[in-house]
């Protein structure tokens, strides 16, 4: 009988060591996960740079705009109570005779506007639902400043539904008032004192709210 060679420990090592680093036979390997996170497509990245500029312009514009509210409404009259509300006499768009001191007893929203301001016609609707939601110790009271033609003011007020009441504004009541922009708004309360103010739009619960105020 012929004798069998010894397999080599040497050689038995290396074929464990090539299973080893191979792996058995069936097992699927594993690729090694990669720690560094996906980037951000461009597009995205584009879209995102995108938007913040539109917001820090927006919001540029809104403190510009609050700001200079915030200085025009220093050059009306003050709003302390310590001044009473300079006399309004002035005429309806039906043509009757309107006085200030028939309001007294109520707080009053006196609002002065023009047809050609852009944001009073944005205002219309706001001010419309404080009109129909004021109390029996409320008023308001519009003031149009470009008051030369009656009817076609009638017609723009019937066209655009303005529901509260418009009076004909004149260039004293204006003066007396110190009304340097449009829409202006004054407060006032039951004895005809000054209780607020301000200028720019004003938003259906801020209107509301400084009416309620003005005591």
């Amino acid at each position: 009988m012929s004798e069998q060679q010894p397999v080599s420990e040497a050689t038995e090592a290396a074929a464990s060591d090539q299973r080893t680093e191979h792996g058995s036979p069936g097992q699927e390997s594993t690729a090694p996960e990669s720690g560094a996170p996906e980037s951000t497509p461009p597009a995205a990245r584009t879209r995102r740079r995108r938007w913040l500029s539109w917001l820090l312009q927006g919001m540029v514009v809104v403190l510009i705009y609050l700001g200079a509210s915030t200085w025009r409404s220093h050059s009306l009259l003050p709003s302390d109570g310590s001044v009473e509300a300079p006399a309004v006499q002035l005429r309806t768009l039906d043509g009757k005779s309107f006085d200030l001191r028939q309001l007294r007893g109520k707080r009053v929203q006196l609002h002065f506007w023009a047809t050609w301001c852009t944001v009073c016609r944005q205002e219309f609707g706001a001010l419309n639902s404080v009109h129909d939601d004021l109390g029996d110790d409320e008023a308001m009271v519009s003031i149009v400043a470009d008051s030369e033609d009656p009817r076609a003011l009638a017609r723009f007020v019937q066209e655009h539904d303005i529901r509260y009441p418009v009076l004909l504004g004149s260039p004293d009541v204006l003066r007396a008032y110190q009304i340097q922009a449009f829409p202006t708004n004054y407060y006032l309360d039951a004895k005809g004192r000054i209780r607020g103010t301000d200028v720019g739009m004003s938003t259906r619960w801020g209107m509301s709210k400084r009416i309620g105020c003005a005591r």
